[in-house]
Parts: structure tokens; C-alpha cells; sequence
């Protein structure tokens, strides 16, 4: 296989990753950390959004996860159960999210003016 076939392939692939990673539902922390908050501040709004989320009633979809917004748990270490909404449902909790702290604030701007 000559180099170009090759850089060509890594590209295509490295498309249709992104894309399958956008369809895939993911933790609240999740989406907070792959539009840009930092980690701190992904796991303060997560459980904001996931009291909204009862409040609401928006159920996402049980899985096990192996990385948290601290990091990856180590190799041996059990699974550990999550709830996993997709996009719709993560805007949805966003919008009646109201936060008073000033950071949390200029965060939930950010991602709505992003969609």
C-alpha cells in the first residue's frame, strides 16, 4: 500500500470516528468536557444538570464507564454505572438549567450559543 492510499485511509477512518463519537450518547460530565469546560467545572455542572434531569424527568440510558472526568480508573478496576443522554436530552437539561455562580453562568452561554 503506497503512502498516499495509506494517509488517505487514516482520514477516512479518522472521520468516521468523530462522526460515530457524535451519534453515541455520553455522560453529562461527558459532553460538558468535549465542548470545552474544564474538568472542576464538568463535574459541578453534571450534578446540577443530573438533579434537573429528576426534576425533569429526563431518563438517559444505563451503561458502565471505564473514565470519569477525573481521569481513567485503573486496569483492574470494576466498571462503574452511568447514565449516558444524548445530545437532545443534554440541551434540553441545559436550557432549564439556571445557574447563580458567575463561571457557571458564562459556561451554559457558551454552549447554547454553540448549537
Amino acid at each position: 500500500m503506497n503512502a498516499k492510499a495509506r494517509t488517505a485511509r487514516r482520514i477516512v477512518q479518522q472521520r468516521t470516528r468523530a462522526n460515530r463519537d457524535a451519534r453515541r450518547p455520553h455522560t453529562l460530565a461527558s459532553h460538558l468536557l468535549n465542548r470545552g469546560a474544564n474538568a472542576s467545572d464538568a463535574s459541578c455542572v453534571a450534578g446540577a444538570l443530573r438533579s434537573k434531569a429528576k426534576t425533569l424527568g429526563v431518563t438517559g440510558s444505563r451503561s458502565l464507564v471505564c473514565k470519569t472526568s477525573a481521569g481513567k480508573l485503573p486496569k483492574r478496576a470494576p466498571k462503574r454505572p452511568c447514565i449516558r443522554y444524548t445530545d437532545r436530552q443534554f440541551f434540553t437539561l441545559l436550557t432549564a438549567y439556571n445557574p447563580r455562580a458567575a463561571r457557571f453562568v458564562a459556561i451554559r452561554a457558551n454552549l447554547l450559543l454553540a448549537v
